[in-house]
């Protein structure tokens, strides 16, 4: 059996490596122009953050937590109604059927 042997030339595989790097940097040379002038053209037509942006957010932040806590007291006011109504319907219902009994009782109704 016949073997072939790997004949490996370390300068040959660091003269290769030295020639991509060579082409990456021609690369990024010739095509420095076209970069700058599109970063330019993106900086040009983006608009700047405005210089409130800071207490626009802590408008939003307050606002947002106002609107929370609103939330929370429509919430007691709703329960606190319904508890009232509920014990306003219980009395109202009470005061019919102890009108009823009497009724009732003195034989007005039969």
């Amino acid at each position: 059996m016949f073997l072939k042997k790997k004949s490996s030339n370390p300068m040959a595989s660091q003269e290769q490596a030295l020639y991509s790097q060579i082409a990456k940097y021609e690369d990024f040379i010739e095509k420095a122009p076209e970069r700058i002038r599109e970063q330019m053209e993106k900086e040009r037509t983006t608009m700047p953050a405005p210089d409130d942006f800071a207490q626009r957010r802590r408008e939003r932040a307050f606002y947002a937590q106002m609107s929370r806590n609103e939330i929370r007291n429509e919430r007691k006011y709703r329960t606190r109604n319904t508890v009232l109504f509920v014990l306003l319907a219980a009395a109202t219902v009470s005061v019919c059927w102890w009108i009823y009994a009497e009724l009732v009782a003195n034989k007005v109704l039969q």
